[in-house]
């Protein structure tokens, strides 16, 4: 499947925005909504299990391609042909059942960045952890807060991210990351040296400071 144009994507969101009401936009769009440019092949929304008229409301810009007995239907846009997944409050995912809009929050039309980090806690995929980090880098301070919001059962997922971000940038090589450590970790961490570091350090200090015969004049 092809990545889509930021255009066709941005066409897709503006006709599912016109007609999701209390759905809301989730992975990778929520998370390209918070701050990290990454491509994305689809559009996924999470609806209330009690939103049972919200295929009918999208029937007139979207085909449904997938009809499930779970209520996880895929559907296509029938101008641009991206793709949009309903995610139904209530299924199973890897690390427990998935919350509705209304647990999860959020802001005009996008899950709050709580829900986004709940939602991946729970799949926990590859690629959710790499957008975990990702967002826990850029976004430091507001992911320190989240911690006491979350499940006993995923603090330990979520300090495995956080623990992570802190190794790379507080040995990110290029500086790259360097506007991001606030709130990180004040606390720049470094390998001692080495026994024989030092001896080098040292017989490199006794040179420069001890003249030979010859310098003196002697």
């Amino acid at each position: 499947m092809n990545t889509p144009s930021s255009e066709d994507l941005k066409q897709t969101l503006e006709d599912f925005g016109k007609v999701q009401g209390s759905a809301l936009v989730v992975g990778g769009m929520a998370v390209i909504h918070y701050g990290y440019e990454r491509s994305t092949k689809d559009i996924d929304a999470l609806y209330a299990y009690a939103d049972s008229d919200i295929l009918e409301r999208l029937k007139p810009n979207f085909k449904l391609t997938r009809k499930s007995p779970i209520g996880w239907h895929h559907l296509e846009h029938r101008k641009t042909g991206v793709r949009l997944e309903l995610i139904p409050e209530g299924v199973l995912g890897t690390y427990g059942f998935i919350p509705g809009p209304k647990a999860v929050g959020g802001e005009n039309g996008f899950i709050s960045l709580y829900g986004l980090v709940w939602l991946k806690l729970i799949s926990w995929r590859l690629n959710d952890r790499a957008d975990l980090d990702i967002l826990a880098k850029a976004r430091t301070s507001e992911f320190a807060a989240l911690r006491e919001k979350l499940h006993p059962e995923m603090l330990e997922r979520f300090d495995e991210i956080i623990a992570g971000a802190k190794r790379d940038m507080e040995f990110d090589p290029h500086g790259a990351i360097d506007t991001l450590r606030k709130g990180i970790g004040s606390e720049r961490v470094e390998e001692a040296p080495a026994p024989y570091a030092k001896k080098k350090r040292a017989a490199r200090t006794k040179r420069k400071t001890e003249k030979t015969p010859a310098q003196s004049g002697k």
